[in-house]
């Protein structure tokens, strides 16, 4: 079903966990994961550190990803995020998200909508807590408790 993951990594905790979360889904599932990077400044010390990112969350994996990184160059990140995905076959995009609802985690929402919407390719928001541990079974009842439905008339 899903036989190739992409992972869109930057510095955030919820990217690692992303990408944990993908490496399970290949062990499960058979397939292969990729880790991309998108480098908005291109330099050589950038595209090691990048390197070096990539390199720390591919030792986590079971079976080796692919490690992508690309620049930004003029597109923005969906544009290169859904080029990517279109041009290898991706059956599956995985993003990571706090689970605790706030700006982080609605900007991941429009990027995961967007994503969809223009890649055509299924995403999976992976929720996990600040601590890096998986986001409970109760994660739903914050935004339900936020957002009451209305009483009826």
């Amino acid at each position: 079903m899903f036989r190739h993951i992409l992972v869109p990594v930057d510095d955030a905790l919820t990217s690692a966990q992303a990408a944990q979360y993908a490496f399970t889904l290949t062990r499960a599932l058979g397939g292969q994961a990729t880790l991309l990077r998108l480098l908005e400044n291109p330099s050589p010390a950038a595209h090691e550190r990048a390197s070096a990112q990539l390199s720390a969350l591919a030792r986590e994996a079971r079976r080796p990803p692919r490690q992508v990184i690309l620049p930004l160059h003029d597109h923005d990140a969906v544009q290169a995020i859904t080029a990517y995905a279109q041009g290898q076959q991706v059956d599956l995009i995985v993003l990571g998200v706090t689970g605790e609802g706030g700006l982080t985690d609605e900007a991941v929402g429009r990027l995961a909508t967007t994503l969809a919407r223009t890649s055509g390719v299924p995403v999976h928001l992976a929720a996990v807590t600040r601590a890096g541990r998986p986001a409970g079974s109760n994660a739903w009842r914050r935004a339900v408790t936020r957002n009451p439905p209305p009483p009826d008339r």
